[in-house]
C-alpha cells in the first residue's frame, strides 16, 4: 500500500509521522513523508524518502515577532498585535503550503494519507476520498473536546461548559478557514461539498483521528465518538547515527553519582534567551547542581567560563540522555514530557506555547514533578525554589518509575498498522 504523510510544524509535530514512516516502511509499505525543508535531514536519517513543503513556516517562527510571542513577552494586548502579525506574515506561506499539499496528492496518487490536523487540503482530501485518510495528533484537546481542559489553544481553564465551549469555536474557525484555503481548488474533488457546514460535519462525526498519546498520561474520555482513539505515544530510534562526544561521556561518568538533571527547552525559542540561561547556570552554580544544558534552538545559550559541574550541549537525543540523568527541566512538548516519564525522570516545565500549559497541568496534577510557571515568569528565585523540589522530592521519582513501568505495555505496533490500513 503506498501511505503519503504529510505534516506541518516544529520536530514535535514530525516526530510522530516519522516514527509511523519507520513502521509503515518496515512493514514493507510504499511510504513518502512531507515535511518543512529544516526538518528533511531528520526523514533521510530515518531512511524515509521525502518532500520538501515551504521552508518559510519554520522560519516565521525563528523571527522576532516569533520569539517575543513564545516567550511572552509584552503586555496581553502587545501579545495579541503579535499574534495578529503573525498571522498576517503567514498568509502567503500557507496558501503556499496548501498548493504544495494539493500538487502531492496529484503527483503520488497515495492509497492512504495520514496527516497533521494543521494540513487543512488533506482533510478535503479525505473527505472526497471516504475511508482512505487518517488524522494523526501528537497532542491532546485537539479536534474531539474535553470537559475538564479548554481546547489547546487556550491557555486558561474555563470550566467545563467553556471548555466545550473553545472546541466548538475553534473548530468552527477551522472549517470556515479550510474552506477559504481549499476553495481554489475545489475542481480538484469534483462532486464533493466543501463548504464550511460540509467541512464541519466531517470534523465532527466523520474525521478518523489517532492521538498517539500516552493513555496513562491522558486516558481516552468515555464520551468520545469512536473514531477518535488514543493509542499511546510511538518514537523512532534516534541513535543509529550518532555518538556521543567524549567530554559528555566523562562528565556523565563523573556525575552520575551526584543526579544529574538534563535542562532543554527543544525546538522552543524565547524572547530573552541570555537572561534565562543566565538565571538557570546562576542557580546551579550557587547549588553545585550537576546539570546539562541543551542549547538547541536557540531557548538556551551555551555560556563560557561556567563551573565544571555544567556541561552544554546541542541536539542530543532524549533517548540515549534521559535513562543516564535523574530530572528533565523542559519546556513541556508532548514528546518531551512522554519521553522524560517513558524513563523515568521527574520532569518541571516552564511552558512557552500551546499543548505546553496542559503538560505542566498534567506533570503536576499526576504527580511527576512540581508546577512550573510560564517562561516568561523564569526568575533566579523561582528556579532555584521549584528546582530544588524537584530534586528534593522523592514522591515525584517513584510516581515517574510507576508510570515508566505502565508505559512500557503500551503503544502497540500491530494496532496502530492496523489503525493506519483500515
Amino acid at each position: 500500500m503506498k501511505y503519503l504523510l504529510l505534516t506541518i510544524g516544529t520536530r514535535g509535530d514530525a516526530e510522530p509521522f516519522l516514527a509511523i514512516g519507520d513502521l509503515l516502511q518496515q512493514a514493507s509499505h510504499e511510504v513518502i513523508i512531507a515535511l518543512p525543508e529544516q526538518l528533511c535531514p531528520l526523514a533521510e536519517d530515518t531512511g524515509l524518502p521525502f518532500e520538501a513543503l515551504d521552508r518559510r513556516f519554520l522560519e516565521l517562527l525563528e523571527g522576532e515577532t516569533a520569539r517575543n510571542f513564545m516567550g511572552q513577552k509584552g503586555s496581553a494586548i502587545s501579545r495579541i498585535a503579535q499574534l495578529i502579525k503573525l498571522s498576517r506574515q503567514s498568509m502567503s506561506v500557507q496558501d503556499n503550503m496548501i498548493l504544495e499539499q494539493r500538487d502531492l496528492l496529484l503527483k503520488h496518487q497515495p492509497d492512504r494519507v495520514v496527516y497533521h490536523p494543521k494540513c487543512l487540503v488533506a482533510r478535503a482530501w479525505g473527505i472526497a476520498n471516504k475511508g482512505q485518510s487518517v488524522g494523526i495528533s501528537p497532542i491532546p484537546n485537539w479536534l474531539h473536546p474535553v470537559r475538564e481542559y479548554p481546547h489547546i489553544a487556550i491557555s486558561k481553564n474555563l470550566g467545563t461548559r467553556g471548555n466545550l465551549l473553545t472546541y466548538q469555536f475553534i473548530n468552527w474557525v477551522t472549517a470556515l478557514m479550510s474552506a477559504r484555503f481549499i476553495k481554489p481548488f475545489r475542481q480538484d474533488f469534483s462532486g464533493t461539498s466543501l463548504n464550511r457546514r460540509a467541512i464541519a460535519n466531517y470534523m465532527k462525526n466523520q474525521e478518523r483521528m489517532l492521538y498517539l498519546i500516552s493513555p496513562s498520561l491522558f486516558p481516552r474520555p468515555d464520551y468520545w465518538p469512536e473514531q477518535a482513539k488514543v493509542l499511546g505515544y510511538f518514537e523512532r530510534t534516534k541513535t543509529n547515527s550518532w555518538e556521543p562526544e567524549p567530554e559528555l561521556v566523562r562528565f556523565i561518568d563523573r556525575f552520575a553519582a551526584e543526579d544529574i538533571t538534563f535542562i532543554t527547552f527543544g525546538s522552543m525559542v524565547n524572547a530573552r534567551p541570555e537572561a534565562t540561561t543566565d538565571n538557570i547556570v546562576n542557580v546551579l552554580t550557587r547549588l553545585g547542581i550537576p546539570a546539562i544544558i541543551n542549547t538547541s534552538s536557540g531557548g538556551l545559550l551555551k555560556r563560557e567560563g561556567t563551573a565544571d559541574h555544567i556541561h552544554f550541549v546541542n541536539n542530543i537525543p532524549y533517548e540515549w540522555i534521559f535513562p543516564q540523568v535523574h530530572s528533565v527541566v523542559h519546556h513541556g512538548g508532548s514528546g518531551t514530557t512522554h519521553t522524560a516519564t517513558r524513563h523515568g525522570c521527574p520532569s518541571l516545565v516552564f511552558p512557552h506555547i500551546v499543548d505546553q500549559f496542559f503538560w505542566n497541568e498534567r506533570v503536576a496534577d499526576l504527580g511527576l514533578g512540581p508546577k512550573g510557571v510560564k517562561i516568561k515568569r523564569l526568575s533566579e528565585e523561582l528556579f532555584e525554589r521549584l528546582l530544588l523540589d524537584l530534586r528534593g522530592n522523592k514522591d515525584y521519582q517513584s510516581k515517574a518509575q510507576s508510570f515508566q513501568k505502565t508505559m512500557r505495555s503500551e503503544g502497540k505496533t500491530d494496532t496502530l498498522l492496523e489503525e493506519l490500513s483500515r
